[in-house]
């Protein structure tokens, strides 16, 4: 048992397994315990409720951590929601 399909293969994110009845409950709080404002990245980010804090994978793939988001993903999401919000206003001018 894995967070998430792009966990696969990470042993240190194997939560447990179906077949043994294993499971690792520390994995699990480790994402209970990661929301939106516990990302210090996040918390001033005009664009955090756009795109929830990111990827989890991918946070942990680039920075070894699920509570530091990937740069990268941060510039994508921002621009994508300004272009948003920006033909969002442009199509209710009046």
């Amino acid at each position: 048992i894995y967070p998430c399909h792009q966990f696969v293969g990470q042993e240190k994110m194997k939560m447990g397994s179906v077949l043994t009845g294993e499971f690792h409950e520390d994995i699990r709080q480790m994402f209970v315990d990661c929301t939106l404002l516990d990302k210090p990245a996040c918390r001033e980010c005009w664009s955090k409720y756009f795109c929830s804090g990111g990827c989890a994978a991918n946070a942990y793939l680039y920075n070894g951590d699920i509570h530091k988001p990937y740069s990268r993903t941060c510039e994508f999401l921002k621009k994508r929601s300004e272009l948003a919000l920006g033909i969002y206003a442009a199509e209710h001018e009046q």
